[in-house]
């Protein structure tokens, strides 16, 4: 268990502090950021808390090889030098996905994935996947510790009209600058995500507690030694949990967040509420207003009188809250009347948005 690892966190561009800080809070030395994620030397046990506390993580790859092919015989060679029986079993279903720079001797990405998957000598099929990068005629070869994406905690059952993946989610409440001891409303609401990560992070419970992963499949799976991880997860989690409000205007999006908290085990922790913006009621101690509010292009809606509206529900009611929300440039936010900055920029369904807040970035973005 004491065995090193070369692995690789995968995030969405633009979160690589918030995953840096957690996978330094784990203890795992060293690793530095990179465009995309953290490259890092992990033990077992540390892979496995990883995919089990990772809030913003997408996923995590082991990095298998790295080697020099200028050829097709080249490839091959470097290739039979895995032991891959170390990795998968030996009927174990592999999907092999490449990808090749034109800079490359080995430039045809299909060429390149079957030749790999002749090499790993495995069934053909969806269950584990080796990925093959070739860059500068340098093969890395990584396998897929995951599976599903990380952002699938196992507990989003109906989701709204766009719904907002939960690694985003928070990433949105952990940048806002949230106090986990302060009230939080999320207005828009929609399938509760916001809201229920914020109540996961109150009550320090590990997102990846209620699902699988792909490396609970590799032959060096330890079931005693996860049972350990999960043991010290689960006696970090905690009662305590601050007022969470959640409101939407849509009926069925409320069924789903009730629903979903429930799945999730929060469902005593957060309230949600049918209401439209302008009924937005708040606990009396002021805390923070934390969503992921329509975007025009988003939604298929014109969002300047939403806004308008819910600017001057800020301005009256809520004058002594801190503010956060995720929005793309062209979403008018200007028309809300109140000062926000920055904390961060990243990419939501493909569309490039950023946290919005009205604390300073110095004070936000410090960690899950």
């Amino acid at each position: 268990m004491s065995e090193r690892i070369d692995a690789f966190v995968v995030c969405a561009p633009g979160l690589e502090p918030l995953a840096l800080a957690e996978v330094q809070r784990l203890g795992v030395r060293p690793a530095r950021t990179v465009k995309g994620g953290i490259e890092c030397t992990v033990t077992w046990p540390q892979l496995w808390s990883l995919h089990l506390r990772s809030r913003v993580a997408t996923r995590v790859l082991v990095r298998v090889q790295r080697f020099r092919a200028e050829s097709f015989p080249a490839l091959e060679a470097g290739m039979r030098h895995i032991d891959w029986s170390k990795w998968l079993a030996a009927d174990a279903a592999v999907e092999v996905q490449s990808s090749c720079d034109r800079g490359s001797a080995l430039y045809h990405s299909g060429a390149v994935a079957e030749r790999v998957a002749t090499a790993v000598g495995r069934p053909e099929g969806r269950g584990q996947t080796v990925m093959v990068r070739i860059v500068d005629d340098v093969v890395t070869v990584s396998l897929d510790a995951s599976g599903a994406g990380l952002h699938r905690r196992g507990w989003r059952g109906a989701s709204g009209k766009a719904p907002l993946r939960e690694t985003l989610a928070a990433t949105l409440v952990v940048a806002s600058g949230w106090d986990p001891r302060r009230p939080l409303v999320d207005p828009f609401c929609g399938a509760g995500t916001v809201a229920i990560e914020a109540a996961m992070i109150a009550r320090r419970m590990s997102p990846g507690r209620n699902r699988s992963f792909a490396f609970m499949e590799w032959p060096t799976f330890d079931e005693r030694g996860w049972a350990r991880v999960l043991r010290g997860a689960d006696d970090d989690v905690i009662d305590r949990c601050p007022p969470i409000v959640g409101s939407d205007r849509d009926d069925g999006a409320i069924a789903a967040a009730i629903a979903n908290a429930a799945t999730a085990g929060v469902g005593d922790n957060v309230v949600f509420e049918r209401r439209t913006i302008s009924d937005l009621m708040m606990p009396p101690r002021a805390g923070w207003i934390v969503t992921n509010p329509p975007y025009g292009k988003r939604v298929g809606d014109d969002v300047r009188d939403l806004y308008d509206r819910f600017g001057q529900v800020l301005r009256d009611r809520a004058s002594d809250w801190q503010v956060a929300l995720m929005a793309p440039k062209w979403t008018p936010v200007r028309r809300l009347g109140i000062p926000l900055h920055s904390a961060l920029h990243t990419t939501n369904g493909g569309i490039a948005v950023d946290v919005l807040t009205t604390l300073g970035a110095e004070t936000t973005v410090s960690g899950v």
